[in-house]
């Protein structure tokens, strides 16, 4: 908030629109639901183009850890290893196994090839065979499951992959062995400092790859033969850790570079333990962590090069043990996917063993990150070349972003058109084609270029956001005063992914915060929404978790900007609508009184509520706020909704307001938070526009009386989870944790905060469940506050009061992470 008072500016044609009379909004909100505003097709163009390029940040999938990020927040911020986990691996804690765990190996150079084994000192056996030490063993499949071996004590060789190795010097030490053959040393290989002692594998390309534990001939599922590497886990990880990360990021930042090493080594212990990938082996060694054996030589007679370092063992040995698991330290072993460089922004993992969330990666733009940003020119014949039913090459447009990063986040579908038409392909699919290290690019060149967000940017900064001076409020009538579908308030056009749009909500002056409801329509996917006071920078806050293909509404107080105009900024593309509830103005409205949630109404023990309905709830006297109160802060959920619709709250006036307070689809239970005025009975009403039943929540109540206004504050993060932000590592399900607010984000002292005002979100829940939130020294009351779905994020505004020490608890019912966004408080 920057100030109490303001200078309206001149209105500027690109960004006001003037507001329909009532009844113009009703019949165009009736034309928009029998969709009577088509979006028309953008024009096609036929005019060639010879290249175009492509700017890109980052290497990889982007799931979980970005190792260059890990050597930046190490180095550069100077977090601990546990830090760096907590943050890319959210949705996790850490846990630990045995110290002796073993691990299995595809050895995938020698996939339906002999397995030959040599060792320089000669200790080689094979279980179940009589016989040896030898120095060299070879393994032939001689019919499906079946197995013959030869053997020589006499040297180390590497025998051709045909013939009869009798021939050149062999002896058959066993005609046949069935299922496997497991060859191993004399010499403990885990405690073996010369390289000389350990098996070691003979490769195609003649070089020989030298490895701890045993080497296993054994058939796959299929009847093909596989070489396997069973190591102890820790000492597998020496050899991982080498090839993943550069040892000499150890003494990077004064030693501060072993952190990241330390990460990178949970990483891989988790990951590889909880892979299982085949019925023979649990890992391979090249496309799922690369690993290759202890050491290395170019031939038999050739010195050993080294694959272990002292750093990276280090690193292992610091870690002995430690996994991720997900929820609490029982749960399953987390795929704690990694990769090269995620560009700034991770990707949200797809759940299941993969639950990490989305998060910025600052520590990514370390300054030696050589693909943090890339660039790629592709000419016309590639283009054509890779999607030759285009024709000529004429363009790229980027239909749709995940929402998260630099240029809305990573493509996740794109547009290669030409001038016999166009080809629509995924991210991913446009990457591999023209060998991209990311799906996170934008387009230069492009005819016609990408999607731009035109007049919809935000105005310039000209002051900083700060706390306003107390107010009371005034509830309105609910109004829209914006939507992209009809132009009301602004134009009749998509709101384009990282675009802003810029809302006049016509409220006195001297107002400084505004109570709207927002409503995210069916973007193409995930993403969010921020609301902010024009005039100030955007903050990293969120008041709409926006919903692939749906439509999610969200009440927001949101400070007013200097010229008299709010910001709302979507993450993708969507429609947007903006209803009025009231406004917040010092010296004027009505004080609040603060309330322990208490249940008003519940249809469930009776009949669902039919679509069409009107149902009213008593607020004053029979519901716990007093004679006088004009106006009250509802918690409101719709649950068991017959299908796609809305629920509009409103003070019980003859006719029901053209706005939207909650948006259902079928079989759906949803929440949000209201700041409606009461009718002169004391009641407020909801519509139902589909048949569904109605829970109403009250936290609070406006009028003569109350005790306390509100104070907006510059939108501030007190919690996140998912980076140790307030709290660190997810709420297990059904755990109460408390968070402290009193001092933080411009809140005042414990002796003065009497509630506060916050967006509450969970973050990829685990299963469908619900937050609650109430005063730390009372008991959980059978409430909530936001209600979400598995894997699927979900925000609401909170008014509760503190416990008189300055904290809120929160419970989850299903694990997820927690993020809280603090807009104000009432003293």
């Amino acid at each position: 908030m920057v100030g109490r008072s303001r200078q309206r500016q001149g209105a500027r044609p690109e960004c006001r629109y003037p507001r329909m009379p009532r009844w113009t909004a009703r019949l165009v909100a009736c034309l928009l639901a029998l969709g009577a505003f088509p979006l028309a097709a953008p024009a096609s163009t036929a005019t060639a183009l010879a290249s175009v390029t492509i700017d890109g940040r980052g290497n990889g999938h982007g799931y979980g850890l970005s190792q260059w990020g890990a050597y930046g927040y190490a180095v550069d911020y100077a977090w601990t290893w546990q830090q760096i986990l907590d943050h890319y691996y959210g949705g996790t804690v850490a846990g630990t196994v045995p110290l002796d765990s073993l691990i299995t190996v595809r050895l995938q150079n020698l996939d339906n090839a002999q397995t030959a084994v040599v060792s320089e000192s000669g200790g080689l056996l094979v279980d179940g065979v009589a016989g040896g030490p030898w120095k060299s063993v070879l393994v032939r499949e001689i019919a499906e499951g079946s197995y013959r071996v030869w053997a020589r004590s006499d040297a180390q060789v590497c025998p051709s992959a045909t013939g009869d190795p009798v021939t050149t010097g062999w002896a058959v030490v066993a005609s046949t062995v069935a299922t496997q053959v497991t060859v191993r040393t004399q010499a403990d290989t885990s405690a073996a400092t010369n390289y000389a002692d350990l098996p070691a594998a003979c490769q195609p390309d003649g070089r020989i790859r030298s490895y701890r534990g045993i080497i296993r001939a054994v058939n796959d599922l299929n009847g093909s033969n596989r070489t396997v590497n069973e190591v102890p886990l820790e000492h597998y990880l020496r050899a991982v850790i080498a090839k993943e990360m550069s040892p000499s990021w150890s003494t990077a930042g004064g030693g501060r570079g072993m952190h990241a090493l330390r990460a990178q080594a949970v990483a891989a212990r988790s990951f590889a333990l909880a892979e299982n990938r085949y019925s023979y082996a649990k890992t391979c060694d090249s496309i799922c962590q690369f690993y290759s054996g202890a050491a290395t030589r170019t031939s038999v007679s050739s010195s050993y090069t080294r694959v272990e370092y002292p750093s990276t063992d280090t690193a292992v040995a610091d870690t002995a043990g430690v996994v991720r698991r997900i929820g609490s330290t029982a749960g399953a072993i987390a795929l704690t996917m990694f990769a090269a460089s995620s560009g700034g922004y991770t990707a949200p993992g797809p759940g299941g063993l993969v639950p990490f969330p989305a998060v910025p990666d600052l520590g990514d733009a370390t300054s030696l990150n050589p693909r943090y940003n890339w660039s790629v020119t592709l000419t016309a014949a590639q283009v054509q070349g890779k999607y030759p039913s285009i024709g000529t090459f004429t363009g790229l447009t980027v239909l749709a972003r995940n929402g998260y990063g630099e240029w809305g986040g990573r493509v996740t579908s794109i547009r290669v058109e030409g001038t016999s038409g166009s080809t629509t392909v995924t991210g991913d699919q446009f990457k591999s084609a023209f060998g991209f290290t990311s799906n996170l690019f934008t387009v230069r060149g492009s005819t016609p270029p990408p999607p731009v967000c035109g007049t919809r940017v935000p105005p310039p900064v000209t002051g900083v956001a700060a706390t306003a001076a107390p107010a009371g409020y005034t509830a309105v009538s609910p109004v829209r005063i914006a939507d992209t579908r009809s132009g009301l308030g602004t134009e009749a056009v998509t709101l384009g992914a990282t675009c802003t749009l810029v809302v006049d909500p016509d409220v006195p002056d001297g107002a400084t915060t505004v109570a709207i409801n927002l409503t995210a329509i069916r973007p193409s996917t995930n993403g969010w929404v921020t609301a902010y006071a024009c005039g100030t920078e955007r903050p990293n806050v969120s008041v709409v978790q926006a919903v692939a293909n749906r439509v999610v509404a969200g009440m927001a107080v949101v400070p007013i900007g200097p010229d008299g105009r709010v910001c709302i900024y979507s993450s993708v593309a969507m429609h947007m609508a903006v209803d009025l509830f009231g406004y917040y103005a010092p010296e004027a409205g009505h004080p609040f009184e603060p309330l322990t949630a208490v249940r008003l109404a519940d249809t469930r023990s009776g009949a669902v509520r039919p679509a069409g309905s009107i149902l009213t709830v008593p607020v004053v006297r029979t519901g716990g706020a007093p004679a006088g109160a004009v106006a009250a802060a509802l918690t409101v959920h719709i649950t068991n909704a017959a299908g796609v619709g809305w629920a509009t709250v409103f003070p019980c006036s003859a006719d029901v307001p053209v706005v939207s307070s909650l948006n259902t689809v079928s079989g759906s239970s949803i929440t949000n938070h209201v700041e409606v005025a009461l009718s002169a009975q004391g009641e407020v009403c909801i519509y139902l526009s589909t048949a569904a039943h109605v829970v109403v929540d009250l936290s609070g109540w406006y009028g003569a009386g109350a005790s306390t206004e509100f104070v907006a504050v510059p939108p501030t993060r007190a919690v996140d989870t998912r980076n140790g932000t307030g709290l660190s590592g997810s709420f297990a399900a059904g755990q109460n944790r408390a968070i402290t607010l009193a001092g933080v984000g411009g809140l005042p002292a414990a002796s003065t905060l009497r509630a506060v005002m916050a967006e509450v979100t969970a973050v990829t829940p685990g299963g469908v469940g619900y937050l609650t939130v109430h005063p730390c020294l009372a008991s959980v009351p059978n409430l909530s506050m936001v209600r979400y779905a598995s894997g699927a994020n979900a925000a609401n505004p909170v008014a509760s009061p503190d416990d008189g020490q300055g904290r809120w608890c929160i419970m989850s019912s299903a694990n997820a992470h927690v993020l809280v966004d603090v807009v104000g408080y009432f003293a």
